[in-house]
């Protein structure tokens, strides 16, 4: 596992191991940034929110690619060790946040992000309840992309005041590109 591109581009990261643990590919998170850069949003100086965030490598990625700061959330306290361990790895400390926080209970931070990945362990149906919680807590920027990861195998159903303006799949996974319509 290894960051894809823009300053820590080829820099490796440690990954969390396990056979429940499903990290993004590297091939699909370079497609997810190609979208991302021809995007409405400018990755450059923008603010990332990576939910369930496991080793951390959608949001350093994104700092890689010149987020100006970046808030992992995850609750597994091995995933949180390797999260603190990977941000170490590439010297940002000082733009990276870690947060223990298990979704879709989101605490009211008064933040709002630019970006947010949303990518919960298959086995857990917590999306649309983690969508509506970051629109409630106001998480989300007026023109927030969100890139949801789940099974290509299921239907993924989510709120109505959000748009989807992109959908890739690869294999058993599928990247979704949601944008807020309120």
């Amino acid at each position: 596992m290894r960051i894809i591109g823009g300053e820590y581009g080829g820099r490796k990261l440690t990954p969390l191991l396990g056979r429940d643990i499903r990290p993004t590919t590297d091939r699909m998170r370079e497609t997810i940034f190609n979208i991302l850069r021809h995007s409405s949003i400018d990755l450059e100086g923008a603010t990332v929110l990576d939910v369930f965030a496991g080793t951390g490598a959608m949001g350093l990625e994104a700092l890689s690619h010149g987020a100006a700061h970046a808030t992992f959330f995850d609750n597994a306290p091995k995933s949180l060790q390797i999260l603190k361990k990977n941000i170490s790895l590439l010297g940002v400390k000082n733009k990276a946040s870690v947060k223990n926080v298990s979704a879709p209970a989101l605490p009211a931070t008064g933040k709002q992000y630019d970006i947010v990945f949303l990518d919960p362990p298959y086995h857990l149906d917590v999306i649309n309840d983690t969508l509506s919680a970051l629109k409630e807590k106001k998480y989300l920027a007026n023109n927030c992309i969100i890139i949801v990861e789940y099974s290509s195998g299921n239907a993924l159903a989510y709120p109505d005041y959000f748009i989807a303006t992109k959908e890739k799949t690869y294999g058993d996974a599928r990247v979704i590109f949601l944008e807020n319509n309120f």
